[in-house]
Protein backbone atom coordinates (compact mmCIF):
# COMPACT_ATOMS: atom_id res chain seq x y z
CA UNK A 1 0.00 0.00 0.00
CA UNK A 2 3.14 2.36 0.60
CA UNK A 3 5.99 2.87 -1.79
CA UNK A 4 9.44 3.76 -0.06
CA UNK A 5 11.72 4.98 -2.26
CA UNK A 6 15.32 5.42 -0.52
CA UNK A 7 17.81 7.46 -2.39
CA UNK A 8 21.77 6.87 -1.42
CA UNK A 9 25.14 7.44 -2.51
CA UNK A 10 28.31 6.38 -0.83
CA UNK A 11 26.71 6.49 2.75
CA UNK A 12 27.05 2.57 2.89
CA UNK A 13 27.66 2.66 6.88
CA UNK A 14 25.11 4.83 7.84
CA UNK A 15 22.37 3.37 4.67
CA UNK A 16 22.42 -0.28 6.85
CA UNK A 17 20.80 1.80 10.00
CA UNK A 18 18.59 3.24 7.60
CA UNK A 19 17.44 0.19 6.12
CA UNK A 20 17.18 -1.52 9.20
CA UNK A 21 14.94 1.05 10.42
CA UNK A 22 12.71 0.84 7.82
CA UNK A 23 11.90 -2.72 8.46
CA UNK A 24 11.14 -2.59 11.48
CA UNK A 25 8.37 -0.04 10.73
CA UNK A 26 4.78 -0.79 12.46
CA UNK A 27 3.49 -0.27 9.28
CA UNK A 28 4.46 -3.33 7.03
CA UNK A 29 2.57 -3.52 3.66
CA UNK A 30 5.29 -1.70 1.80
CA UNK A 31 7.86 -2.25 -1.00
CA UNK A 32 11.17 -0.63 -0.67
CA UNK A 33 13.29 0.52 -4.04
CA UNK A 34 16.85 1.60 -2.86
CA UNK A 35 17.89 3.77 -5.73
CA UNK A 36 22.57 3.31 -5.46
CA UNK A 37 23.32 6.59 -7.70
CA UNK A 38 26.01 4.83 -8.59
CA UNK A 39 27.81 4.43 -5.26
CA UNK A 40 32.00 3.55 -5.08
CA UNK A 41 31.52 2.14 -1.35
CA UNK A 42 30.25 -0.89 -0.21
CA UNK A 43 26.82 0.75 -0.86
CA UNK A 44 25.94 -2.32 -3.30
CA UNK A 45 26.99 -5.03 -0.37
CA UNK A 46 24.86 -3.79 2.07
CA UNK A 47 22.05 -3.50 0.01
CA UNK A 48 22.41 -6.62 -1.73
CA UNK A 49 22.52 -8.40 2.13
CA UNK A 50 19.33 -7.01 2.77
CA UNK A 51 17.79 -7.72 -0.53
CA UNK A 52 18.44 -11.37 -0.44
CA UNK A 53 16.71 -11.54 3.77
CA UNK A 54 13.47 -9.35 2.79
CA UNK A 55 11.56 -9.64 -0.25
CA UNK A 56 10.06 -6.15 -0.48
CA UNK A 57 13.28 -4.95 -0.77
CA UNK A 58 14.16 -4.10 -4.31
CA UNK A 59 17.98 -2.73 -5.29
CA UNK A 60 18.36 -0.94 -8.26
CA UNK A 61 22.13 0.11 -8.88
CA UNK A 62 22.78 3.31 -11.84
CA UNK A 63 26.10 2.09 -13.96
CA UNK A 64 26.90 6.14 -13.63
CA UNK A 65 25.62 8.66 -11.00
CA UNK A 66 22.52 10.11 -12.40
CA UNK A 67 22.02 13.07 -9.52
CA UNK A 68 19.51 13.41 -7.29
CA UNK A 69 16.42 14.39 -9.13
CA UNK A 70 16.63 11.76 -11.87
CA UNK A 71 18.19 8.95 -9.06
CA UNK A 72 14.85 9.71 -7.02
CA UNK A 73 12.49 10.06 -10.10
CA UNK A 74 13.76 6.44 -11.29
CA UNK A 75 12.58 5.31 -7.80
CA UNK A 76 9.11 6.74 -8.55
CA UNK A 77 8.39 5.25 -11.93
CA UNK A 78 9.31 1.57 -10.41
CA UNK A 79 6.79 2.45 -7.58
CA UNK A 80 3.47 0.64 -7.60
CA UNK A 81 1.67 1.69 -5.00
CA UNK A 82 -0.37 5.07 -4.59
CA UNK A 83 1.10 6.55 -2.10
CA UNK A 84 5.18 7.42 -2.15
CA UNK A 85 7.57 7.74 0.80
CA UNK A 86 10.55 9.47 0.06
CA UNK A 87 13.73 8.92 2.63
CA UNK A 88 17.53 9.73 2.45
CA UNK A 89 20.24 7.26 3.09
CA UNK A 90 22.12 8.06 6.36
CA UNK A 91 18.81 8.86 8.28
CA UNK A 92 17.12 7.54 11.11
CA UNK A 93 13.42 6.86 10.99
CA UNK A 94 11.25 6.11 14.58
CA UNK A 95 9.30 3.22 13.68
CA UNK A 96 5.80 4.64 13.35
CA UNK A 97 7.23 7.18 11.01
CA UNK A 98 5.25 5.29 7.94
CA UNK A 99 2.53 4.91 9.83
CA UNK A 100 1.78 8.18 10.82
CA UNK A 101 2.48 9.44 7.42
CA UNK A 102 -0.05 7.12 5.55
CA UNK A 103 -3.05 7.62 8.10
CA UNK A 104 -2.56 11.36 7.59
CA UNK A 105 -2.51 11.36 3.53
CA UNK A 106 -4.97 8.88 3.14
CA UNK A 107 -7.47 10.05 5.48
CA UNK A 108 -7.45 13.82 4.22
CA UNK A 109 -7.96 13.61 0.09
CA UNK A 110 -7.19 17.64 0.25
CA UNK A 111 -3.79 17.00 1.54
CA UNK A 112 -1.03 16.13 -1.06
CA UNK A 113 2.07 15.40 0.83
CA UNK A 114 3.21 15.07 4.69
CA UNK A 115 5.81 16.61 5.93
CA UNK A 116 7.60 16.12 9.69
CA UNK A 117 9.89 18.43 12.11
CA UNK A 118 13.62 17.31 11.99
CA UNK A 119 15.90 16.11 14.40
CA UNK A 120 19.77 15.64 14.89
CA UNK A 121 21.62 12.72 16.29
CA UNK A 122 24.86 12.91 18.38
CA UNK A 123 27.49 10.16 18.74
CA UNK A 124 25.79 8.19 20.80
CA UNK A 125 22.23 8.48 18.81
CA UNK A 126 20.62 10.73 21.33
CA UNK A 127 18.31 12.77 19.03
CA UNK A 128 16.93 16.46 19.50
CA UNK A 129 14.73 18.68 17.78
CA UNK A 130 16.17 21.39 15.78
CA UNK A 131 13.71 22.16 13.25
CA UNK A 132 10.07 22.19 14.42
CA UNK A 133 7.64 25.30 12.40
CA UNK A 134 4.24 23.99 12.86
CA UNK A 135 1.43 22.60 15.17
CA UNK A 136 0.43 19.00 14.24
CA UNK A 137 -2.34 18.74 11.34
CA UNK A 138 -3.46 19.86 8.40
CA UNK A 139 -1.64 23.14 7.13
CA UNK A 140 -3.19 25.33 4.50
CA UNK A 141 -1.77 25.13 1.06
CA UNK A 142 -2.62 28.87 -0.19
CA UNK A 143 -1.34 29.74 3.57
CA UNK A 144 1.92 27.80 2.96
CA UNK A 145 3.23 28.50 -0.03
CA UNK A 146 2.10 32.26 0.02
CA UNK A 147 3.37 33.43 3.87
CA UNK A 148 5.90 30.87 4.54
CA UNK A 149 7.67 29.77 1.05
CA UNK A 150 7.22 33.16 -0.18
CA UNK A 151 8.83 34.58 2.81
CA UNK A 152 11.63 33.29 3.50
CA UNK A 153 14.15 36.03 2.12
CA UNK A 154 17.05 33.14 1.62
CA UNK A 155 14.49 30.99 -0.65
CA UNK A 156 14.80 27.96 1.66
CA UNK A 157 12.79 25.40 2.46
CA UNK A 158 10.16 24.59 5.33
CA UNK A 159 9.70 21.07 3.85
CA UNK A 160 12.81 18.76 4.05
CA UNK A 161 13.18 16.39 1.21
CA UNK A 162 11.90 13.83 2.63
CA UNK A 163 8.10 13.32 2.96
CA UNK A 164 5.27 11.30 1.56
CA UNK A 165 3.39 12.21 -1.55
CA UNK A 166 0.60 11.27 -3.49
CA UNK A 167 2.07 9.12 -7.02
CA UNK A 168 -0.28 10.77 -9.26
CA UNK A 169 0.57 14.86 -8.38
CA UNK A 170 4.03 13.80 -9.01
CA UNK A 171 3.18 11.69 -12.37
CA UNK A 172 0.83 14.77 -13.77
CA UNK A 173 3.61 17.43 -12.58
CA UNK A 174 6.66 15.49 -14.89
CA UNK A 175 7.79 14.31 -12.22
CA UNK A 176 10.97 16.47 -10.27
CA UNK A 177 12.69 18.82 -12.75
CA UNK A 178 16.21 17.75 -13.44
CA UNK A 179 17.16 22.07 -13.77
CA UNK A 180 16.71 22.53 -10.54
CA UNK A 181 18.97 19.73 -9.16
CA UNK A 182 19.44 19.02 -5.36
CA UNK A 183 16.44 21.41 -4.63
CA UNK A 184 13.91 19.89 -7.42
CA UNK A 185 11.63 18.57 -4.22
CA UNK A 186 11.54 22.40 -3.71
CA UNK A 187 9.96 23.02 -6.91
CA UNK A 188 7.93 20.20 -6.03
CA UNK A 189 6.31 21.48 -3.22
CA UNK A 190 5.63 24.60 -4.21
CA UNK A 191 3.99 23.19 -7.23
CA UNK A 192 1.35 20.79 -5.08
CA UNK A 193 0.76 23.36 -2.97
CA UNK A 194 -0.27 25.48 -5.44
CA UNK A 195 -3.68 23.01 -5.68
CA UNK A 196 -3.22 21.04 -2.48
CA UNK A 197 -3.13 21.21 1.27
CA UNK A 198 0.07 19.65 3.33
CA UNK A 199 -0.02 17.92 6.56
CA UNK A 200 2.72 18.17 9.20
CA UNK A 201 3.65 15.73 11.39
CA UNK A 202 5.22 17.10 14.81
CA UNK A 203 6.44 14.47 17.00
CA UNK A 204 10.35 13.58 16.01
CA UNK A 205 10.25 11.03 13.40
CA UNK A 206 13.08 11.30 11.18
CA UNK A 207 16.67 12.28 12.23
CA UNK A 208 20.28 12.95 10.64
CA UNK A 209 23.41 12.98 12.09
CA UNK A 210 25.10 15.68 14.05
CA UNK A 211 26.24 18.81 11.37
CA UNK A 212 28.73 20.66 12.78
CA UNK A 213 27.57 24.42 12.62
CA UNK A 214 30.84 25.78 10.17
CA UNK A 215 31.00 29.22 8.45
CA UNK A 216 29.56 29.89 5.47
CA UNK A 217 31.75 30.09 2.78
CA UNK A 218 30.38 31.48 -0.36
CA UNK A 219 31.59 29.75 -3.88
CA UNK A 220 30.75 29.68 -6.97
CA UNK A 221 28.40 27.19 -7.23
CA UNK A 222 26.42 29.01 -4.37
CA UNK A 223 25.84 31.24 -7.23
CA UNK A 224 24.12 28.97 -9.13
CA UNK A 225 22.56 27.55 -6.75
CA UNK A 226 21.04 31.19 -5.77
CA UNK A 227 19.95 32.05 -9.46
CA UNK A 228 18.26 28.24 -9.72
CA UNK A 229 16.11 29.48 -6.59
CA UNK A 230 15.61 32.67 -8.02
CA UNK A 231 13.89 31.36 -11.10
CA UNK A 232 12.27 28.93 -9.62
CA UNK A 233 10.96 31.41 -6.70
CA UNK A 234 9.68 33.55 -9.97
CA UNK A 235 7.93 31.28 -11.73
CA UNK A 236 5.50 29.57 -8.98
CA UNK A 237 5.10 33.05 -7.97
CA UNK A 238 3.91 33.84 -11.71
CA UNK A 239 1.77 30.62 -11.86
CA UNK A 240 0.18 31.84 -8.74
CA UNK A 241 -0.82 34.90 -9.34
CA UNK A 242 -1.59 34.95 -13.16
CA UNK A 243 -4.97 35.85 -12.82
CA UNK A 244 -4.15 38.66 -9.87
CA UNK A 245 -2.32 42.06 -12.00
CA UNK A 246 -2.44 43.87 -8.89
CA UNK A 247 -1.61 41.25 -6.32
CA UNK A 248 1.41 39.89 -8.93
CA UNK A 249 3.05 43.09 -9.05
CA UNK A 250 3.18 43.27 -5.52
CA UNK A 251 4.69 39.77 -5.16
CA UNK A 252 7.48 40.76 -7.81
CA UNK A 253 7.96 44.00 -5.87
CA UNK A 254 8.65 42.30 -2.26
CA UNK A 255 10.42 39.11 -4.27
CA UNK A 256 12.95 41.69 -5.82
CA UNK A 257 13.61 43.04 -2.61
CA UNK A 258 14.14 39.71 -1.08
CA UNK A 259 16.41 38.68 -4.29
CA UNK A 260 18.43 42.12 -3.51
CA UNK A 261 19.22 41.18 -0.25
CA UNK A 262 19.84 37.44 -0.75
CA UNK A 263 22.42 37.91 -3.11
CA UNK A 264 24.08 40.97 -1.40
CA UNK A 265 24.02 39.02 1.61
CA UNK A 266 26.30 36.34 -0.48
CA UNK A 267 28.23 38.70 -1.73
CA UNK A 268 29.15 40.38 1.45
CA UNK A 269 30.22 36.94 2.42
CA UNK A 270 33.14 36.87 0.00
CA UNK A 271 34.37 40.00 1.20
CA UNK A 272 34.22 39.15 4.55
CA UNK A 273 36.11 35.54 3.75
CA UNK A 274 38.77 37.97 1.46
CA UNK A 275 38.13 35.40 -1.75
CA UNK A 276 38.21 38.25 -4.37
CA UNK A 277 38.75 35.89 -7.22
CA UNK A 278 35.91 33.62 -5.85
CA UNK A 279 34.07 37.30 -5.88
CA UNK A 280 35.34 38.13 -9.33
CA UNK A 281 34.17 34.97 -11.16
CA UNK A 282 30.96 35.13 -10.11
CA UNK A 283 30.79 38.32 -12.61
CA UNK A 284 30.34 35.73 -15.76
CA UNK A 285 26.82 34.35 -13.58
CA UNK A 286 25.95 37.94 -12.86
CA UNK A 287 26.83 40.64 -15.61
CA UNK A 288 23.54 38.71 -18.19
CA UNK A 289 21.43 39.28 -15.15
CA UNK A 290 19.74 41.86 -13.31
CA UNK A 291 21.89 41.24 -9.97
CA UNK A 292 24.81 42.92 -11.71
CA UNK A 293 23.65 45.75 -9.71
CA UNK A 294 24.53 44.98 -6.13
CA UNK A 295 27.63 43.24 -7.57
CA UNK A 296 28.62 46.41 -8.90
CA UNK A 297 28.06 48.33 -5.67
CA UNK A 298 29.79 46.05 -3.64
CA UNK A 299 33.04 45.41 -5.64
CA UNK A 300 33.33 49.25 -5.75
CA UNK A 301 33.67 49.18 -2.07
CA UNK A 302 35.67 46.13 -1.94
CA UNK A 303 39.19 48.55 -1.50
CA UNK A 304 37.50 49.84 1.58
CA UNK A 305 35.76 47.15 3.09
CA UNK A 306 39.14 44.74 2.19
CA UNK A 307 41.39 46.17 4.84
CA UNK A 308 39.21 47.14 7.37
CA UNK A 309 37.69 43.50 7.23
CA UNK A 310 41.16 41.90 7.11
CA UNK A 311 42.55 44.37 10.34
CA UNK A 312 39.48 43.18 11.77
CA UNK A 313 40.16 39.57 11.60
CA UNK A 314 43.97 39.88 12.66
CA UNK A 315 43.22 41.54 16.10
CA UNK A 316 40.39 38.83 16.42
CA UNK A 317 42.94 36.08 15.91
CA UNK A 318 45.42 37.70 18.47
CA UNK A 319 42.55 38.18 21.24
CA UNK A 320 41.93 34.02 20.61
CA UNK A 321 45.12 33.65 20.92
CA UNK A 322 45.69 35.67 24.57
CA UNK A 323 42.64 33.90 25.45
CA UNK A 324 43.88 30.06 24.71
CA UNK A 325 45.26 27.73 27.54
CA UNK A 326 48.82 28.01 25.92
CA UNK A 327 49.15 31.72 25.51
CA UNK A 328 51.64 33.06 27.90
Amino acid sequence: MVSIVLVTFNRAERLRLSIQDILEQTFKDFELIICDDCSTDDTETVCREFSAQDERIKYHRHSSNKQMPANLNFGIRQSVYDFVAILHDGDRFRSDLIEKWYNAISAHESVGFVFNSIGETDEYENAEVVHREFEEGIVNGDHLLKKVFFRRWLFDSPVWGEAMVRKQLVEDYNLLKAEYGFYADVDLWMKLLQSHDAYYCSDLLITGPLKKIQPRLFEDNQVKVFLKLFNMHLKHRRQTFKNQPKELFSELSIFGAQAFFNLSYCLLLIVKNFSFKTYISTAGLLKQNVFLIPWVIILLTYPILYPSLKTFAMFKNLARKSLSPSAG
